[in-house]
């Protein structure tokens, strides 16, 4: 008779049984040989290094999302593919070959750090005797803008979060707290005081709005009605996570926030925004408030004096 049990649960008895052997082939090896497949056995061993160091991280240095891994292989891919052939290991890699590749390159900057990863990585592991991207400059990686969402995009927002308890959660979350998706994900319930009214991430202790303490209440109600026995200490769980101590995974909240018209970056954005307005653009107020940077204050308020200058409006002291 078929049940519901995650299978990740089911591996994890098996395994403790030592009945199980988990002979599935890992989904970033299998990436890593379908695009690399042409490289010197010097220089893929020499890649994976690296990506050892990217996935498992070091004393001083933490892995990398997968997400990331994948994202920076993609970057130093194209100069693999067109340069690999001339080389049977990357301590041949000549300055000039890196200066020259990188000169027309459409994303120059983001390719240039990749690189500059790779290798500073092998610099450090003592696998080169010199690294060639010292003194290459890719030039400054692009920094978004912040931008408010416009009346429509609120209006469906607000629309979608009334289909599910848990994305109006989320919602809130990010768009009336600024929470960024791993502090929405690892929030935990000793940190959520509903009677008292206050929300307390990383030792915020922020007041909790109307809104706010509307849609936690709901959706707790609907997590002890679908999970009663459940003892995650964390606010937010699902299927997988109710019978576990482990936060929700990023899949899950991107699945979970696909019905909305924007992304959590863009409500966060959002609210940031409008604090900067109602708070005369002081970045000191909004690194206070949103415990931020120095640095990304100064992009909301900096965004804040530019819209007021388009629209004729006085400056904003920043």
């Amino acid at each position: 008779m078929p049940t519901a049990v995650p299978a990740g649960h089911v591996l994890e008895v098996f395994e403790g049984l030592d009945i199980f052997l988990d002979d599935r082939v890992d989904s970033l090896d299998r990436w890593c040989q379908k695009h690399f497949a042409f490289l010197a056995p010097g220089i893929r061993a020499e890649l994976d290094t690296w990506i050892g160091l990217l996935r498992h991280g070091t004393s001083r240095r933490r892995p990398r999302a997968w997400s990331t891994v994948v994202t920076l292989l993609r970057l130093v891919l194209p100069f693999l593919t067109e340069y690999g052939g001339k080389y049977t290991t990357l301590r041949q890699v000549k300055r000039d070959d890196l200066a020259f590749w990188l000169a027309n390159r459409p994303h120059r900057a983001y390719e240039a750090s990749a690189l500059r990863s790779l290798f500073g990585a092998l610099k450090t592991e003592r696998l080169i005797f010199s690294n060639p991207m010292r003194g290459i400059k890719g030039g400054r990686l692009t920094a978004t803008i912040p931008a408010s969402l416009t009346t429509e995009e609120v209006e469906a927002v607000a629309q979608a979060a009334l289909e599910d308890p848990a994305l109006r959660v989320v919602v809130a979350l990010s768009g009336i707290h600024a929470l960024a998706a791993h502090q929405i994900r690892t929030l935990l319930l000793d940190q959520v005081d509903v009677a008292g009214s206050r929300l307390d991430p990383e030792s915020l202790n922020r007041p909790l709005d109307e809104y706010t303490t509307e849609a936690i209440t709901d959706y707790l109600d609907y997590r002890r009605s679908r999970w009663p026995n459940s003892t995650n200490p964390h606010l937010l769980i699902s299927r997988n996570t109710a019978t576990t101590a482990t936060a929700v995974g990023t899949f899950w909240l991107d699945k979970l926030v696909r019905p909305l018209p924007v992304g959590l970056d863009r409500l966060r954005q959002d609210r940031i925004l409008e604090e900067a307005l109602a708070s005369g653009a002081d970045p000191l107020h909004l690194a206070h408030v949103f415990s931020i940077g120095a640095r990304t204050s100064l992009r909301y308020t900096t965004a804040v004096a530019a819209s007021a200058a388009e629209q004729g409006l006085p400056s904003l002291p920043c």
